[in-house]
């Protein structure tokens, strides 16, 4: 009985030893973003968190081959530095383009900011964070629920 209640006393503190770091992490410090709009959904491999306005999700069906999603996604730094990118997505095409980008400095102070009225479309490569912003555009739930409805328009 000793030897059981040791063994949970020392899971016990073993969860509230690390309790206090991950609720830290879950409830990390985003500076001037409102994290009632902005949804973290990755982290990059140069230590980048990914997060994607949920409210700027614009959908467009420009042709019978063309699905496009215009959104706004964040690549926030370890040194509170960001910039916001304004993206369209091409679901069937599986490419995007980057049509406007802002630069933050770390106290939030814009740096450089550009609007590129002949973006380049650049294709998603397997693996990168590209293909998790396509992911989130267009996750499966919505393309069947487009399906569903494209079939009853015919």
């Amino acid at each position: 009985m000793k030897k059981l209640l040791g063994f949970i006393c020392a899971i016990l503190i073993t969860v509230f030893a690390v309790m206090p770091n991950t609720y830290a992490e879950a409830q990390k410090d985003y500076g001037n973003l409102d994290m009632n709009r902005w949804v973290l959904i990755g982290k990059s491999n140069i230590d980048q968190d990914l997060l994607v306005d949920i409210t700027s999700f614009d959908y467009t069906a420009s042709t019978h081959d063309r699905l496009l999603c215009n959104l706004w996604v964040c690549y926030f730094k370890q040194d509170n530095s960001y910039s916001l990118q304004n993206m369209t997505v091409d679901y069937f095409d599986k490419s995007y383009t980057i049509d406007s980008i802002v630069l933050y400095d770390k106290d939030g102070h814009i740096e450089y900011s550009e609007t590129d009225q002949w973006a380049k479309k650049n294709k998603i490569v397997p693996g990168s964070m590209a293909e998790i912003i396509h992911y989130v555009a267009f996750p499966p739930e919505l393309m069947e629920k487009f399906k569903e409805e494209a079939m009853k328009n015919k």
